[in-house]
């Protein structure tokens, strides 16, 4: 039964612990870290506030370690002689830290030379990024409060009825090879009979006038040739009358 009652109470111990602020006493002494709580966000100048007395009390220190602190090394930056029952324990500045996860630790020494711990644990700190201040408007008085305006119900609204805008239609784009540009032509008064033809058939009847003109011509001169020499050929030569013939009288 013993082992069974102790076992109990160590396990009440060590979620008294992890849960939230450390609490311990023995007889009238008490030690507790109130603020930062456990998973505090902090920055800056930390106020830390809690309980520090005893019946039998000498003093109290505080310090910090890296959360987890496997080694067991914490580092001490504040100590007092008065005992708080209440209040500021005293500052931690973080401004010298590295952004991180850290834990407190609160040592309460009495004459006889023991001593009582608490512990804060899962605190961060954050230095690195500014804290968004929020500023709050201030509230509207009756001065500033507008005149409602009338509804959509009290004004008639008139409908104008706009004529019908025509669309416009798309201009005809041409293309300079597949539509070639026409070049525009005289009008010209059809004849009957075609001047071409006239002026062909004008030529055809002038050369051929020309042509029989010297086929008559050529004729005649071959006729005349031919019978000056047929004439010439069948009249006899006058050697007689030729010694014979009176002289022609002056």
């Amino acid at each position: 039964m013993k082992r069974v009652f102790g076992l109990a109470a160590l396990i009440a111990g060590l979620i008294l612990i992890g849960v939230g602020p450390s609490y311990a006493q023995e007889g009238q002494g008490q030690c507790l870290i109130q603020s930062p709580t456990n998973g505090a966000q902090t920055r800056g100048q930390v106020i830390v506030t809690g309980v520090a007395t005893h019946t039998d009390f000498q003093w109290y220190q505080l310090g910090y370690a890296p959360d987890p602190n496997p080694d067991g090394k914490w580092t001490f930056f504040w100590s007092s002689e008065s005992a708080v029952t209440g209040g500021q324990l005293g500052v931690w500045d973080t401004n010298q830290l590295a952004d991180g996860t850290y834990q407190l630790i609160l040592e309460v020494h009495r004459n006889d030379g023991n001593n009582e711990h608490c512990f804060a644990r899962q605190i961060s700190v954050n230095n690195s990024s500014p804290t968004a201040t929020f500023t709050a408007l201030p509230l509207p008085t009756r001065a500033d409060t507008p005149t409602p305006l009338p509804t959509a119900e009290d004004t008639p609204t008139v409908m104008v009825e706009q004529p019908p805008t025509a669309t416009p239609r798309p201009t005809p784009t041409y293309s300079g090879v597949n539509n070639p540009t026409p070049t525009p032509q005289m009008t010209r008064f059809q004849l009957p009979i075609d001047p071409a033809s006239v002026r062909t058939a004008g030529c055809r009847g002038a050369q051929l006038t020309i042509l029989i003109a010297l086929v008559i011509a050529l004729y005649f001169i071959i006729r005349s040739i031919v019978a000056h020499g047929v004439r010439k050929a069948w009249k006899p030569r006058d050697t007689e009358g030729f010694h014979t013939r009176r002289p022609r009288e002056y």
